[in-house]
């Protein structure tokens, strides 16, 4: 059902409509007590919404209700509207990363500042049983703030859930589908991190590592040809970055990055892209009008320091871009590195990701 400006859905007034399509709406609506505005997703009538489809949404709901993450736009109420099932979630300001890209050139170290939000969501996720298969430049919304939040979980899959896909049916977009996917196979956290590279290739270089005139010629050139080499488009490129690109994209699974968190490593120890130096929006909040250096304090590592990017960049992946003012806030406070993995663990919510950051300390 469509819903007009000013109408009560629920506990909720609709303020406008963000944006629709052929199966559904969403709307900006504020929330009658708290008025606090939020985005509200719901399903329209029509021929293609059958069954199959409304389980898709109801899934949808279930695995964003189980997620907690600051780069995955989260959940926060769900309920029935005269039989109709509702979906209000945060309302993310800001632009998609086609947008952005689209609006101006990006800079090597913010374009990977975003993948690192990315890659941390999706290792959050994967952790979790939970597949996205839609990986795309306008799923990743970029705030104000330069905050990455992952959207639209609508054919993700849990390892916990059956698949609604038949063998041999394809869901995603073509564009930055991977091959297994293109040949209806099931999907895994390495199709996710295809898709990762499938987008950061094109931000990178202006164009995907498969066209064509057609979905079937692009299905055709993404199963049987390699992709031309990032740096040979945009010969500014790193060469690491480059090969860490190819390596997303090879076609056989088992030759890409095996984690999220492998294809994340691999873009920090790329030297020169300054993605371990690049302030987050909200660092640069916490340290604008002071003189920021880098704190030294008594450490096991030879070089006299912690290694506040390494902890930093662990962190990052239960607390999100935070991470990095969290550590640099903790360590003057910190006598030897194991207090300041203790005192890192205790901005975790989970206990069972708690354990997971302090195991991480040793390896």
């Amino acid at each position: 059902m469509a819903f007009e400006v000013g109408q009560r859905v629920g506990e909720y007034e609709v303020v406008r409509i963000l944006g629709h399509g052929g199966l559904g709406r969403v709307y900006e609506v504020r929330h009658a007590i708290s008025q606090r505005a939020e985005a509200m997703k719901v399903l329209l009538p029509s021929e293609r919404a059958g069954a199959e489809t409304g389980e898709r949404f109801r899934r949808e709901i279930q695995l964003l209700g189980a997620l907690s993450h600051p780069n995955i736009a989260s959940l926060h109420n769900a309920f029935y509207h005269d039989g109709q099932l509702i979906m209000v979630m945060e309302l993310v300001s800001g632009e998609t990363l086609r947008a952005r890209s689209i609006r101006a050139p990006m800079p090597v170290p913010q374009l990977l500042q975003y993948a690192r939000q990315i890659l941390s969501a999706l290792d959050y996720a994967h952790t979790r049983g939970v597949v996205h298969r839609d990986i795309k430049p306008t799923n990743i919304m970029i705030t104000a703030e330069n905050q990455v939040k992952l959207l639209d979980f609508g054919i993700a899959i849990s390892e916990r859930s059956a698949d609604l896909t038949a063998p041999g049916f394809m869901v995603g977009s073509v564009h930055y589908m991977s091959p297994e996917q293109i040949a209806g196979d099931k999907a895994t956290p390495r199709s996710d991190l295809y898709s990762v590279g499938v987008t950061l290739y094109e931000v990178l270089t202006g164009r995907p590592p498969a066209d064509g005139t057609s979905n079937f010629e692009i299905m055709r050139v993404r199963m049987n040809e390699e992709p031309l080499a990032p740096i040979e488009i945009n010969p500014r490129l790193p060469l690491p970055l480059s090969n860490t690109l190819l390596k997303a994209l090879e076609r056989n699974p088992a030759d890409r990055f095996a984690t999220a968190q492998e294809f994340l490593a691999a873009l920090s120890d790329i030297p020169g892209t300054g993605i371990n130096e690049l302030s987050t929006a909200t660092t640069a909040f916490h340290t604008r009008g002071s003189s920021a250096q880098r704190v030294q304090p008594k450490s096991e590592s030879p070089s006299g320091s912690f290694p506040l990017d390494d902890i930093s960049r662990k962190l990052a992946v239960y607390i999100g871009p935070i991470a990095s003012v969290v550590v640099r806030k903790l360590a003057p406070k910190c006598a030897d590195l194991d207090q300041l993995y203790k005192e890192a663990a205790t901005h975790i919510s989970s206990e069972t990701d708690r354990q997971r950051f302090l195991q991480s300390r040793r390896k």
